[in-house]
């Protein structure tokens, strides 16, 4: 196993305000961070480096999820979307809806990437599909009683942290 930094290699000036969540893309060689300035910033890290800025939520973001082939972005936050971006272009694909609160965290999940799953403050979690052209989940669940905070996904199997102490 190769050691851990024992000391900081550069320091980035990522956001005017908080930065709220921070990721590296499925290699490593980049990361993402997102923040209360509405902004999501993909950066080149070794260099210090800004790469590309994703401007479209109207709210603070709060999580972001890169897809595995690294081409395709989700993001969330205060505007109760869950935004579907590709990466080199900057647009965005779709923007899901159906939460009825802010959307704390996101994943990708399925072959492919084929589907995101985001939980939110409305005591949801939602799965939506990339490949269809709804703008809707295709399942929520609604099996907590405060909100989902953090979402984890491996093969076939999500787990969700809520705010009521129950996984």
């Amino acid at each position: 196993m190769e050691a851990l930094p024992t000391e900081k290699v550069s320091e980035l000036k990522a956001h005017v305000g908080p930065v709220l969540a921070v990721r590296f893309n499925r290699d490593g060689n980049y990361c993402l961070t997102c923040g209360q300035d509405r902004l999501i910033k993909l950066w080149n890290p070794t260099k210090g480096l800004v790469v590309k800025t994703y401007v479209g939520h109207g709210h603070e973001v709060f999580d972001v999820a890169t897809a595995d082939d690294n081409s395709r972005l989700a993001s969330v936050g205060g505007d109760k979307l869950v935004f579907y971006w590709d990466v080199a272009t900057g647009n965005i694909i779709r923007k899901f809806r159906g939460h009825e609160l802010r959307v704390n965290t996101v994943r990708f999940a399925g072959e492919g990437s084929a589907v995101i799953i985001s939980g939110s403050y409305d005591k949801s979690v939602r799965i939506f599909d990339c490949r269809s052209r709804n703008f809707e989940a295709v399942q929520t669940m609604r099996d907590f009683r405060d909100s989902v905070t953090s979402v984890a996904v491996s093969g076939h199997q999500v787990c969700a942290a809520s705010v009521d102490g129950f996984i």
